[in-house]
């Protein structure tokens, strides 16, 4: 007499539902990460486009002029607020056509934009951000500085700052991602 015995075949219902279980485990942890991971790489390149376009405007200015543009300081950042959102960068305020700005970078940004300029050893216009964030002290010849406020997280208790100056144009960066 021939038994016949089953050879099992594909998945039982248990191991296909852990399988699923775990992938979506998996993709809830990766999928935040891969988008904040998004958003400050495209806001990096964003206050990085702008810093640029200022720094260069800012400077013509002070050939054509003799002196750096008044300062706006850091309450006067354009768009107004930072936002989670894009917010359209056009009109510009009457401060950024003083100085010829032409923005090459998104016409929809993320982050404030802002600056202070001084004379050289006075530290008036120094803002408490660039103080208290980014060490700035006034240097000995006259100076300006830049600075991005941008919300990453819509939490407005932690927000990210760019800055970078005449004396270190480095693009230093505080909270990136918060």
């Amino acid at each position: 007499m021939i038994t016949s015995r089953r050879i099992p075949r594909g998945f039982s219902l248990l191991e296909v539902v852990i399988t699923i279980a775990i992938v979506a485990i998996l993709a809830a942890l990766a999928i935040p990460s891969f988008l904040g991971t998004s958003r400050r790489s495209k806001v990096r390149t964003e206050v990085t486009a702008y810093f640029n376009d200022l720094r260069m405007r800012i400077e013509q200015f002070a050939e054509e002029h003799g002196s750096f543009p008044p300062t706006l300081g850091e309450s006067m950042g354009w768009p107004a607020a930072a936002s989670m959102s894009k917010q359209p960068i056009f009109p510009l305020p009457a401060a950024w056509e003083a100085i010829r700005m032409m923005p090459t970078g998104p016409t929809e940004v993320y982050c404030s934009y802002t600056w202070a300029t001084g004379a050289g050893g006075d530290a008036t216009n120094v803002g408490p951000q660039a103080a208290a964030f980014f060490a700035f002290t006034a240097p000995d010849q006259d100076w300006y500085y830049l600075l991005a406020h941008c919300d990453l997280d819509g939490d407005p208790l932690v927000d990210s700052f760019y800055f970078s100056s005449s004396a270190n144009p480095i693009l230093q960066i505080r909270d990136e991602g918060r």
